[in-house]
């Protein structure tokens, strides 16, 4: 089987800078101060934040919150390795998911350390999580570019087509709907797309036909023209916090009613256990209802044959390579630094081969 996974170097190609990582970042930023609707959903205040994330990425790169990290040493020395050695005087410098594990080390460190009287209450748990999910809704705004990132599969080279729909199967990380439209069978997006509405978000949902009705019980709304925001696309700070929330309903989808019940006392809270007993009631009635799952990754994990990569980042993406140890893998890079992170990260028998010559052969 022939398979093909495409990261964001392809809106790169075909999007040319918009689709860059500083870009995105600053659009993201301009859009929520100015945007009156998305500041309901993230208010403005929060972009001081964001602004102290940026600069306190050299910090993190020096050492001054390694006391915070251990419970994501491994994300911080990928992130040492990469930015240890550079002077970060611009926002895009920073990989847009690296700032994820900036902004969950300023909350660690302070919960920790910050002597202040309110400090546990200011960088609680609880502020950490919005927080995060209003750099998600920044990035995704940004990415998403007023709906424009979904019309680049009409600068696609009738040549590029043909060569994508010569796989088997096609896979990307890209939460847009541009090879979906121009691939014959089914693109399959292992970090969720952008028209996929989460399944808490989703008032028709499995999830919310329980008794605690999440999108009801906190009064939670899709705003027309955003819904995006609220969709399955997944950030993180690395591959691995993806996989894990990828992976959480899954597990629940295949846990017997005697799984659950036999969960060592304190692996989960009463309440959750009340739930999923609940749900697999419900399932057991009716075996088509399931939990939201992420198929694309499950997928992924059984593909057999070869593997060729374009447009994707080794660091932010190392739960991705763990599987492709048996395949026969070609991978593109963009630059040698990026051909440098791919061998430190990749199996020693992967082909690496220019981008750049690809593109060549492809343009009309």
């Amino acid at each position: 089987m022939k398979n093909v996974l495409f990261g964001n170097g392809l809106n790169m190609k075909f999007g040319g800078n918009e689709y860059r990582n500083g870009e995105i970042l600053q659009r993201g930023f301009d859009i929520l101060s100015q945007d009156k609707t998305m500041q309901i959903l993230c208010p403005p205040e929060t972009l001081e934040f964001f602004n102290k994330m940026y600069e306190s990425a050299s910090d993190v790169a020096n050492g001054l919150y390694d006391d915070a990290a251990d419970d994501c040493e491994s994300e911080l020395h990928h992130f040492k390795i990469n930015y240890g050695q550079k002077s970060i005087d611009d926002i895009g410098q920073v990989g847009m998911e690296d700032y994820f594990l900036v902004l969950h080390l300023m909350f660690r460190w302070n919960r920790k350390y910050n002597s202040m009287e309110d400090a546990k209450k200011i960088f609680s748990i609880e502020q950490e999580r919005m927080a995060t999910e209003c750099f998600r809704d920044l990035c995704l705004v940004g990415i998403y570019n007023l709906g424009n990132i979904n019309n680049l599969s009409k600068r696609y080279s009738k040549e590029f087509i043909s060569y994508i729909n010569d796989f088997d199967n096609v896979f990307t990380t890209n939460y847009d709907l541009n090879l979906d439209e121009v691939y014959n069978g089914t693109v399959q997006h292992i970090h969720g797309q952008f028209n996929i509405l989460d399944q808490l978000y989703d008032p028709h949902s499995f999830r919310n036909s329980l008794s605690d009705d999440q999108f009801r019980t906190h009064n939670l709304k899709n705003i027309p023209g955003y819904e995006y925001l609220h969709s399955t696309a997944l950030m993180n700070y690395s591959g691995k916090s993806k996989f894990n929330y990828m992976m959480n309903e899954h597990r629940l989808n295949n846990l017997s009613m005697e799984d659950i019940l036999a969960l060592p006392a304190g692996s989960a809270k009463e309440s959750e256990i009340k739930l999923a007993l609940e749900a697999k009631e419900r399932m057991k009635k009716d075996s088509s209802l399931r939990f939201q799952e992420y198929d694309a990754y499950e997928n992924f994990k059984k593909i057999s044959g070869s593997l060729t990569i374009i447009g994707l980042s080794p660091e932010n993406d190392n739960h991705i390579f763990d599987q492709v140890n048996k395949l026969n893998t070609i991978f593109y890079y963009y630059s040698d630094e990026d051909k440098i992170s791919a061998e430190n990260t990749m199996k020693k028998s992967t082909s690496f081969k220019k981008v750049s010559d690809l593109w060549k052969k492809l343009e009309s």
